[in-house]
């Protein structure tokens, strides 16, 4: 965060002589106009509505965590620098964009109508003519398999936009990010955890620390990011770190009953809170604070309205941790208040 402030300082204060040198070849004002204010820097304090999708994608695995409804509507608090005018209609700025998020739905493939005996009719059709393309987004939908994922991003991205103040702007920019995430998600077919649990039935202490094994060899877990979380892990099989794991875990929100669990729990060999952990280590552990070297941002903007401005945007943060790739689509409609310095 304090490298963004920097370069936000730094970048006022190169603009600023553009301004002053500017001001100083424009005529006189007349008397009976307000005066002209040097413009620094503006806080836009207003709200949004935002929809958030983060797609994680990886050692052949993939997985796209959503938000349940269309979006949220939460407060925003961006900070812009002054605009400058390359020409009439030209223009550049520097935004500082915040926001936080909690993704508690993934997208799953459709499973087909078994009663509507016309879908085979119509993809054997539409297989001769195209059939080879990717599966449509309408051929997923929003499920809750018991994951989420939360956390926070701030973008600072340059901005070159078409329009000036006083018109609609079209602007598109690039820049770095950083970027906080934590939780977890299923990158497999729910019924996997569950055929796991049920073919356990050797050693608990050799099964356990195969659990683990499989965990670090996957890339879940970054020591230098969760020093406790990896210590668990590493000696999941001795002592009662297993319960210790699923206390820790219940800490962060990770902990919940599902059919795993409880499948786990019919054996009789694990307590209620060491089988919700064996539930949540099948899935894929999420714990990331990074910075990301590439974020975008699209936007229109209205021209101010009484004191308010508009503005409809899509972009977001690309991170790359344990080698996964986690791709972040943020859109989001907000109504603020320039507050200008």
């Amino acid at each position: 965060m304090r490298y963004f402030l920097l370069v936000f300082i730094s970048f006022i204060l190169s603009i600023s002589p553009l301004f002053a040198d500017e001001s100083s070849d424009k005529e006189t004002i007349p008397p009976n106009a307000e005066p002209q204010r040097t413009k620094y820097f503006s806080i836009n304090p207003g709200v949004m509505i935002e929809s958030v999708t983060v797609d994680i994608s990886g050692r052949g695995r993939n997985a796209t965590m959503t938000q349940e409804g269309p979006g949220k509507v939460s407060w925003m608090l961006d900070i812009k620098s002054a605009d400058y005018q390359i020409t009439k209609y030209f223009g550049i700025n520097l935004l500082l964009h915040n926001s936080n998020f909690y993704l508690d739905r993934q997208f799953v493939s459709k499973l087909p109508s078994v009663d509507s005996p016309s879908s085979s009719t119509t993809g054997s059709s539409s297989g001769s003519s195209g059939s080879n393309s990717s599966p449509s987004q309408s051929n997923r939908v929003k499920d809750d398999l018991d994951t989420n994922v939360e956390g926070t991003y701030s973008m600072l991205v340059p901005i070159l936009y078409i329009g000036n103040p006083e018109t609609f702007r079209f602007g598109f920019g690039l820049g770095p990010a950083k970027v906080r995430m934590r939780g977890n998600a299923d990158f497999q077919d729910p019924g996997t955890g569950l055929a796991l649990a049920l073919s356990n039935r050797g050693n608990r202490a050799d099964f356990l620390n195969n659990v683990s094994a499989i965990q670090f060899a996957s890339g879940n877990i970054n020591p230098s990011d969760d020093p406790t979380l990896s210590y668990l892990l590493a000696n999941l099989g001795s002592g009662n770190n297993l319960e210790l794991l699923g206390y820790y875990f219940a800490s962060q929100g990770l902990l919940r009953p599902d059919l795993t669990a409880l499948s786990a729990f019919s054996t009789g060999r694990y307590s209620a809170v060491e089988s919700m952990a064996l539930s949540s280590l099948f899935r894929n552990q999420i714990n990331i604070n990074s910075n990301a070297r590439f974020a975008f941002m699209f936007y229109v903007e209205t021209p101010q309205f009484m004191g308010l401005r508009g503005r409809l945007s899509f972009g977001g943060p690309i991170v790359k941790e344990n080698g996964y790739t986690y791709e972040m689509r943020t859109f989001h409609i907000a109504m603020y208040m320039p507050l200008e310095f």
